[in-house]
């Protein structure tokens, strides 16, 4: 790796549809945001901060969490408040509940960024190339950050939505990698527990 980069796994969502919060649930004897922090970490060799994390996840977790002043307005609002956090290159981002990509997946992202015009990396299906994952992702502060921040202030809230004046190289992960988990029975109905 030629550039730094910091790794965040976003934190911030209420957990409704899974019941309690997601970062604490079990894959394996491992809570997800751990698993995730660890394949992170693996990646990049640097440890993973949570986004909009709670205290109580934070200690569980024993992870440091950033909570920026767009707290509580979603991933686009997560992934700024991170870059405003940070002096890095390159932020890498993983959503708590995607625990399965490996550090190979995101070896990828970084190699089609740093070889590339490319403003920011997202991962997609294999099967399905259309079914694009925002939040899988790397992203270059030095271009993002400015387009990303005026979208927000102008009112816009989705990620996909705010990326149209944006250079954006995709890179295939095998299905497996981009699953989440948003209901206890996909941990069950997945074997991953």
């Amino acid at each position: 790796m030629t550039q730094s980069c910091s790794c965040f796994i976003l934190a911030g969502g209420k957990s409704t549809r899974f019941g309690t919060n997601k970062s604490l649930a079990l894959v394996g004897d491992q809570y997800m945001a751990l698993v995730v922090a660890n394949n992170l970490q693996s990646a990049f060799g640097s440890t993973a901060q949570l986004i909009g994390a709670d205290e109580n996840t934070c200690s569980a977790l024993g992870l440091e969490s950033v909570i920026g002043t767009r707290e509580g307005n979603g991933p686009l609002a997560a992934i700024i408040d991170a870059m405003e956090s940070t002096t890095s290159t390159f932020q890498a981002f993983a959503p708590n509940d995607t625990p399965f990509f490996t550090a190979h997946n995101y070896a990828a992202l970084l190699a089609k960024l740093e070889d590339s015009k490319a403003d920011v990396v997202v991962a997609t299906d294999a099967t399905d190339a259309s079914q694009v994952h925002w939040l899988l992702s790397i992203w270059r502060k030095s271009s993002c950050m400015p387009i990303l921040t005026k979208e927000f202030e102008r009112g816009v809230r989705s990620v996909h939505g705010a990326v149209t004046d944006l250079q954006v190289a995709m890179v295939s992960f095998e299905d497996a990698a981009v699953r989440n988990i948003n209901t206890v029975s996909d941990l069950f109905d997945r074997g991953t527990i």
